[in-house]
C-alpha cells in the first residue's frame, strides 16, 4: 500500500478561520490576530430549510450546509485540496489505485450512544452504494474487519477521497436507519437524527427551525480543524426564512447573528451597518447555467441551442442584476475550480440578436403567430424551464425575467417554473421540461461527469440534458481515471470545449457566496464547495 493519509493539523486552515472571523474578509493565506476563543452562547442563523435530515434520501447544498455539524465524515478536505484524517485515523491506497483501506479511530460514538466503528462505516458506505450507486464512484465492494474498512473499485477513480469528504456522506447511526422509516428520518428530530458530530438535534419543527445543542462527548474533530475537543457554542438555532429580504432584516435588526444567501441588492446596506461584516467567496463548481434537454424537440437541434446562447445579452444582464456579486460565465467550470477551469473560453460568444434570428429561421422556425412567437408545424416555440425553490433566489428570479424578455425579442416563449423539490423531481423523472437552471458547487471538476456523462441521467445524477456524446464521455472518463494533475487538467479542458462547441450547457453566471455576519461572531469559515463551514470552530466574543 502507498499514500498514507496525514493526521497533521493544517495551519493554513486554522489561519483562514481566524482571518474570516475578522471584520473584513481577508485574502487567502493572510491571518489576523484574534482574542482567545470563548466558550458558551447561542448562535442564531437564518438560512434555508434542508430537504431531508437523512441526506442519502434527499439532499442539496443548502441541506449539506445545515447538517454538516451533525454528521462526521471519513476524511476532511482543506481549501488547498489536501486531505486530513477524521473518522479515519489513516488510510492507504494500493499502487493500482483500486483498493482503499481506512483505519477507523477508536472511541467514537453516535448521538444515540451506539459505537461508530468499522462496521458502522461499512454499513453507511454500503447504503450509499445501494441507494445512490455511490454517485460516480465505481465501487465494487465494501468490507470491514476489526478496525479497518476496505473499499475496492472497479477502475481507478481520482476524486474518491474528495467524494468521501463531502457533507452528503456524513455517517448516520445504523440503529437509527434500521429503526425509523425514510419519512421519519427525513423529518428528523431528537433521537431520530443520530450522527456523531459536534452538535446534535435538540428540536426540529418542519417549516420553521432546527435547533442544535453541543455534543459534550465530542473529541474527534478533523485534523485540520482550528481546535480539538468539544465545540465552543452551547447551541445553534437554524431558523428557516425563504425571503432574502427577511433574512437580511433579521441580521440587521439583531434578531439573528448570521444570514446566508444574501442578495446583491443588500450588500451596500450590510456594509454600512457598524455591527455587521460581509463575508464572501466565489463558489467553485458549475456556474449558474441552463441545462438544455436534447432528448426532444426543439432543443435537439444545435441551431436552436446556439440561438438561445447568442440571443440574449447575458453579460449585460449580470451587470444590471447582480451588481458586482457575480461575473459572466462562459465555461462549464467556474474560475474557482483551480484544477480544470478553461480560461480560453472566456468571452467565446457575444450577444448577436441578428444571428440568433437567422439560426432559428434556418432551423425551420421562420413563421410567427399573432403574438410574435415563432411557430413550426402549428406548434409555438415554447421552452419550459424548471428551477427548484432551494436553487433559486431573488437575483436569479429577476435575471430570468430579463431573459424572458430577451427570448421574446427573438420569437421564443420562455416559461420558468420555480417549484418545490418534490415537484421538480417528478417532472425530471417524467422528462417534462426543456431547461433546468441551477448551479452546482464543489471544488472537484468531476462534477462534469455527473452532469454530462451519458449514463448519469436523473435520478442517478444530473445529466438533465440527456447528453450522449462519445467524445465527451471519453474525456470525462479520462479525467476520472488518472491522478496525474496535468492529465486531469487536459481531460477536463477538452470536456469543456466539447460542451461549449455543442452547446450542451449555457453558462450564465459565476456565483459569489455572501454571508451577513454580526461582528461578535468569530471563527466562520467557508468549505471547499463555497458554503459556510461547520459551526464547530465558531465562537462568540463578549
Amino acid at each position: 500500500m502507498v499514500g498514507f493519509g496525514s493526521a497533521a493539523v493544517s495551519t493554513r486552515m486554522a489561519g483562514l478561520a481566524l482571518c474570516l472571523s475578522s471584520a473584513f474578509l481577508c485574502a487567502p493565506g493572510v491571518a489576523a490576530a484574534q482574542d482567545k476563543p470563548q466558550a458558551g452562547g447561542t448562535l442564531r442563523v437564518v438560512t434555508y430549510e434542508p430537504l431531508c435530515l437523512d441526506q442519502i434520501e434527499g439532499t442539496s447544498r443548502n441541506t449539506q450546509t445545515a447538517l454538516q455539524s451533525i454528521y462526521d465524515r471519513l476524511v476532511s478536505e482543506s481549501l488547498d485540496g489536501k486531505f486530513h484524517s477524521w473518522l479515519a485515523s489513516e488510510w492507504a491506497i494500493s499502487e493500482d489505485q483500486l483498493t482503499y483501506a481506512f483505519t477507523i479511530r477508536d472511541g467514537v460514538t453516535f448521538h444515540d450512544g451506539t459505537p461508530l466503528n468499522a462496521e458502522a462505516v461499512r454499513f453507511n458506505l454500503q447504503r450509499w452504494l445501494d441507494v445512490k450507486k455511490a454517485g460516480s464512484a465505481p465501487v465494487e465492494s465494501i468490507s470491514s474487519k476489526d478496525n479497518v474498512v476496505t473499499v475496492k473499485l472497479r477502475k481507478a477513480y481520482s476524486p474518491f477521497l474528495h467524494d468521501l469528504s463531502e457533507p452528503t456522506l456524513g455517517f448516520i447511526s445504523p440503529a437509527s436507519i434500521q429503526k425509523y422509516s425514510k419519512e421519519e428520518r427525513c423529518a428528523g428530530g431528537p433521537g431520530v437524527t443520530a450522527g456523531s458530530g459536534p452538535f446534535k438535534v435538540a428540536s426540529r419543527t418542519p417549516g420553521r427551525d432546527l435547533v442544535l445543542e453541543r455534543n459534550d462527548n465530542y473529541n474527534w474533530a478533523p485534523a485540520d480543524a482550528a481546535h480539538q475537543g468539544k465545540a465552543y457554542l452551547d447551541r445553534v438555532e437554524l431558523r428557516f426564512l425563504k425571503e432574502d429580504s427577511v433574512r437580511v432584516g433579521a441580521v440587521e435588526s439583531n434578531q439573528a447573528d448570521i444570514a446566508t444567501g444574501v442578495p446583491a441588492i443588500s450588500v451596500e446596506d450590510i456594509k454600512s451597518k457598524p455591527h455587521l461584516k460581509l463575508l464572501q467567496t466565489q463558489q467553485p463548481g458549475i456556474p449558474w447555467s441552463f441545462w438544455l434537454n436534447q432528448s426532444k424537440s426543439p432543443l435537439d437541434d444545435v441551431r436552436v441551442r446556439e440561438a438561445l446562447r447568442v440571443g440574449a445579452d447575458y453579460a449585460g444582464l449580470i451587470d444590471a442584476v447582480f451588481l458586482g456579486t457575480a461575473t459572466p460565465a462562459y465555461a462549464a467550470l467556474t474560475p474557482a475550480v483551480a484544477l480544470g477551469h478553461d480560461p480560453s473560453l472566456e468571452k467565446s460568444w457575444t450577444f448577436d440578436e441578428k444571428k440568433a434570428k437567422a439560426l432559428l429561421d434556418e432551423a425551420g422556425w421562420s413563421k410567427t403567430d399573432s403574438q410574435g412567437f415563432r411557430v413550426k408545424d402549428g406548434k409555438r416555440l415554447t421552452l419550459r424551464g424548471i428551477s427548484a425553490t432551494p436553487w433559486s433566489n431573488q437575483q436569479r428570479d429577476l435575471y430570468a425575467q430579463g431573459l424572458k424578455a430577451a427570448f421574446a425579442a427573438i420569437g421564443v416563449d420562455y416559461v420558468r417554473d420555480v417549484i418545490d423539490f418534490g415537484s421538480a423531481d417528478a417532472r425530471f423523472k417524467a422528462n417534462d421540461y426543456d431547461i433546468v437552471d441551477t448551479s452546482q458547487a464543489a471544488g472537484e471538476p468531476n462534477l462534469l461527469y455527473g452532469a454530462f456523462y451519458s449514463t448519469e441521467t436523473w435520478d442517478k445524477n444530473t445529466n438533465w440534458g440527456f447528453v450522449k456524446d462519445k467524445d465527451l464521455d471519453g474525456a470525462l472518463a479520462d479525467g476520472l481515471a488518472t491522478t496525474d494533475r496535468e492529465k486531469r487538467i487536459a481531460a477536463y479542458t477538452a470536456a469543456q470545449k466539447i460542451i461549449a462547441e455543442k452547446v450542451y450547457l449555457i453558462p450564465i453566471a459565476n456565483p459569489t457566496v455572501l454571508l451577513a455576519v454580526n461582528k461578535k461572531v468569530q471563527g466562520v469559515t467557508f468549505g471547499t464547495s463555497g458554503q459556510i463551514g461547520s459551526y464547530y470552530d465558531v465562537w462568540l466574543s463578549k
